[in-house]
């Protein structure tokens, strides 16, 4: 007796074939979200719900070692966080923040990422979160610009021109920064 069925292992593969051939098709991850960055006084820009300003770097005191500050706020729904920095001043470019130990000494360390909540606005900024950049090969000077691109936790990217300004009195005085490495 002759059999005209199909055997099952080669049905199975061709039906599997065209899944495997879409699933292969759509494989491509998207791009990250990029910043629509706005001209106007300042670095600014707005990725989504989230809006990044105010973002400026002191004038170095030792010019190895700088500080950006900047805040982000969080028009959405969902928590988002920043978890990457980079900068075109110095591969050296990281998030800390500073945080007083139960004798009033004031501590900095290296954080993996910086939350920004929901319908709220994080401050980056001196005796709190900021980014340290750290072994600056080229001395900045007011004027000069530092581009930095900030990593968000849901996929974004911010792009922006931090300008070098003047420091300001004691407040922006980034004394405990000097002697980091």
């Amino acid at each position: 007796m002759h059999n005209d069925r199909i055997p099952r292992r080669t049905t199975l593969a061709a039906l599997a074939l065209p899944l495997l051939v879409t699933a292969c098709g759509t494989t491509t991850e998207p791009e990250p979200e990029r910043a629509v960055v706005e001209a106007e006084q300042g670095a600014r820009a707005r990725v989504g719900d989230l809006l990044v300003e105010d973002a400026w770097m002191p004038e170095p005191a030792n010019p190895e070692v700088g500080v950006v500050y900047l805040s982000i706020t969080n028009d959405g729904e969902y928590d988002d966080a920043l978890t990457s920095v980079s900068t075109d001043a110095s591969p050296q470019a990281r998030m800390h923040t500073t945080r007083s130990t139960e004798s009033g000494a004031s501590v900095m360390r290296e954080v993996g990422e910086v939350p920004v909540p929901a319908g709220e606005t994080t401050e980056l900024e001196s005796g709190g979160f900021h980014i340290m950049v750290n072994d600056i090969p080229e001395p900045l000077e007011v004027g000069d610009t530092v581009a930095v691109t900030l990593g968000l936790k849901g996929g974004a990217e911010v792009e922006l021109e931090v300008p070098v300004r003047e420091m300001t009195g004691g407040e922006d005085d980034h004394g405990d920064h000097a002697d980091h490495h």
